[in-house]
């Protein structure tokens, strides 16, 4: 394959993905959480890669003509890219007031660099293979890309280290994309580190092919992790007024369940009605972490007592009885047009299942249909 035709391939996804960051940005800020802080530093990320890009395609594809000057020193937008991301991550775990964003020092140097182009403008203009010039927008580079690693860290040790600090987000959103994110993140910066330093000698004429992986598995990842940010966040806010009203609703209805507190273990029925009542009550059920070992400990019996006690009485092992009532749960909040406005995932989480697939194969397996299906039913 020439290079020629890798260059028009690079820079065909190169255009598909500005339409999508695009086309994201406009569904983002027109949504309802569109003012959202969390929402808006996400779209500056989409924004900021998009803007990169967008000027790389204009002077690969030749629809931009420009001089050595200009090709050397692009406006700086990657180097916003990733600490708009940052902000993004500690306004999403709600650990902002604890946790310096560092957006203001790379507006600041962003200013500076631009300030520095305009500067530059009447010395080496129309200047061609300039030293100087190459030899700044190295260590500019080199500079950002420091900043750049300062904060992929301390995004990597503030994911894997510090969940202490999030423990309230945890119980709505296991971050389990965010840290694939990071884990992904971590081979593109690698990337970028190995591009400037196979160039480090190369200063007039650098190998731009070198960047070619880099920034493509860097688009697609970056427009990814928008989809999710504002797909997870949706559901998070979601979740979380959802959960108060599941709260409220609990309230009222253990009114009715203070009956069976002392009951002869000894009898089967006796023992099943123990384990009925404390998961219902308790609402045992709607915790995605409950087990057999769990229930086996609060109700102090033995794993096996309480396995075969809920197979003998229920006709279903105990994750199937736990997944039933999740599912009974659901279907109220499915069929109810008060909750119309709720993601169905959002009520697959809350009723206590722990993934979207999870929810959808229990509620076929209980009511031969889908909650969309069930939903759309009910209307």
């Amino acid at each position: 394959m020439s290079l020629e035709l890798i260059k028009d391939s690079f820079n065909f996804l190169m255009i598909a993905g500005i339409l999508l960051g695009i086309i994201f940005i406009i569904s983002a800020l027109f949504s309802k959480r569109g003012r959202d802080s969390s929402v808006l530093y996400l779209v500056l990320v989409v924004l900021f890669l998009t803007l990169n890009n967008l000027q790389i395609v204009l002077i690969d594809t030749g629809l931009v003509k420009v001089n050595f000057f200009v090709s050397k020193l692009l406006i700086p937008w990657y180097l916003l890219i990733f600490p708009s991301f940052y902000s993004f991550l500690i306004h999403y775990l709600k650990v902002e007031k604890k946790i310096h964003s560092y957006i203001l020092i790379a507006i600041i140097l962003f200013v500076i660099e631009i300030f520095i182009r305009i500067a530059f403008i009447p010395y080496f203009l129309n200047d061609s293979d300039n030293y100087f010039v190459a030899k700044y927008a190295q260590i500019e580079e080199i500079i950002n890309a420091l900043l750049t690693v300062f904060l992929f860290v301390k995004a990597f040790l503030l994911l894997f280290n510090y969940s202490n600090l999030y423990k309230e987000v945890l119980s709505y959103d296991n971050i389990k994309w965010l840290k694939i994110f990071m884990s992904l993140g971590s081979v593109i910066v690698l990337l970028w580190i190995t591009a400037i330093v196979c160039n480090i000698g190369k200063v007039i004429n650098p190998v731009i092919y070198i960047y070619y992986p880099m920034r493509l598995s860097c688009s697609v990842l970056l427009y990814w992790i928008g989809y999710q940010g504002f797909f997870h966040y949706n559901i998070m806010t979601q979740r979380i007024q959802l959960r108060e009203v599941i709260a409220e609703e609990n309230r009222s209805n253990n009114k009715s369940l203070n009956e069976n507190a002392s009951i002869d273990v000894s009898n089967k029925e006796n023992s099943f009605l123990i384990i009925k009542n404390h998961i219902e009550k308790h609402n045992r059920f709607l915790d995605p972490t409950f087990s057999l070992e769990v229930l086996a400990t609060e109700i102090k019996m033995s794993t096996t007592k309480v396995s075969n006690t809920i197979n003998q009485n229920s006709g279903y092992n105990f994750s199937d009885y736990v997944n039933q009532l999740r599912v009974n749960k659901a279907k109220k909040y499915l069929i109810k047009p008060e909750y119309s406005h709720y993601n169905i995932e959002t009520i697959g989480y809350e009723c206590g299942f722990n993934s979207k697939s999870t929810f959808y194969l229990a509620f076929k397996k209980f009511t031969n249909t889908t909650p969309t299906a069930f939903r759309k039913s009910s209307t």
